[in-house]
């Protein structure tokens, strides 16, 4: 491959590990990173002309830009800052001016926070299945504690149908996979909806990161039979081929979003490929480093 000069731009956290690990493996690629927690150390200008950004380290015009990599930014610590109440409008001023300088970029972008944003809802998910032909645990995402029990009998798992932690503070708690225990109070479920779905007894978890014209499956085998996720679990990974009749619908999913980069997570059991959703900003370094399968490498074949 040939490693060309060629300005690539990161926009992420300065936490963001895949950022770090890219800029390492690759040291003949301009990349060109931009860490959104710490937004007050660049300079922006933006006007008809163009967009110009500038740091302590360099200058960047948006059109000497060949593509723009979108990983996973947050927000700047305004606690010594600003007063509380104008925390949400600074934030919302920062998202919408980064943003803005995505969604007009015309070259390649892996992926667009408009196109996230779509892909990653599990209701529009859960309704495309059906179009697509994938098989799913049956779902039922509702605010309604009758809908769950008279459904499922107790069968079932619960998840977020978004965001996957709550902030307290500094203190961050993962909410994931867990069962539905018929003895806990829901009754604070009619104010927050669920993401309720049949439990099934699974032979072994299958992750699908697909980068363009490159598929990478992964079985995973988990001690935890509920969500692999979960700390102190013990888990296997072995390489595997993909079934092309769930490969086409991955495709068509992904064709349907106008995306380039997905995460695909199904259940196996019997033979039978169950889809439970796409991850269209997911994480994948993991798997490169504990396999050697070289994702990083598709990745920047996409973005050149």
């Amino acid at each position: 491959m040939n490693l060309q000069k060629n300005k690539i731009l990161m926009i992420t956290s300065s936490f963001d590990l895949t950022c770090d690990y890219f800029i390492i493996k690759y040291p003949k690629i301009d990349f060109v990173r931009l860490n959104l927690d710490n937004f007050s150390d660049y300079e922006f200008l933006i006007d008809n002309q163009g967009v110009t950004l500038i740091s302590d380290k360099w200058q960047l015009n948006l059109s000497e830009v060949k593509s723009i990599y979108y990983r996973k930014p947050t927000l700047p610590n305004f606690d010594n800052i600003f007063e509380l109440k104008y925390h949400s409008f600074a934030y919302k001023e920062i998202f919408s001016t980064i943003e803005g300088i995505i969604e007009s970029f015309d070259g390649t972008c892996l992926s667009k926070p408009s196109i996230l944003r779509k892909a990653n809802n599990k209701i529009i998910q859960c309704l495309l299945t059906k179009d697509i032909g994938f098989k799913m645990p049956p779902p039922k995402i509702t605010n309604s504690k009758r809908w769950v029990f008279e459904k499922f009998n107790n069968n079932c798992i619960v998840k977020p149908i978004s965001i996957g932690s709550i902030y307290d503070g500094y203190e961050r708690e993962f909410v994931q996979t867990n069962m539905v225990d018929i003895n806990y109070d829901t009754s604070y479920l009619k104010y927050c909806p669920a993401y309720f779905q049949e439990y099934i007894k699974k032979t072994y978890d299958l992750r699908v990161t697909i980068v363009g014209d490159f598929v990478f499956p992964v079985i995973i085998i988990s001690e935890n039979k509920i969500d692999w996720r979960k700390p102190d679990n013990t888990i296997h990974y072995e390489i595997t081929t993909l079934p092309d009749d769930i490969l086409l619908k991955c495709k068509l999913m992904l064709s349907h979003f106008e995306l380039k980069f997905g995460c695909f997570d199904f259940i196996v059991k019997d033979n039978i490929y169950y889809f439970l959703e796409l991850n269209a900003n997911g994480q994948w370094l993991w798997l490169e480093k504990e396999l050697k399968i070289d994702i990083s490498e598709a990745i920047i074949k996409e973005l050149l």
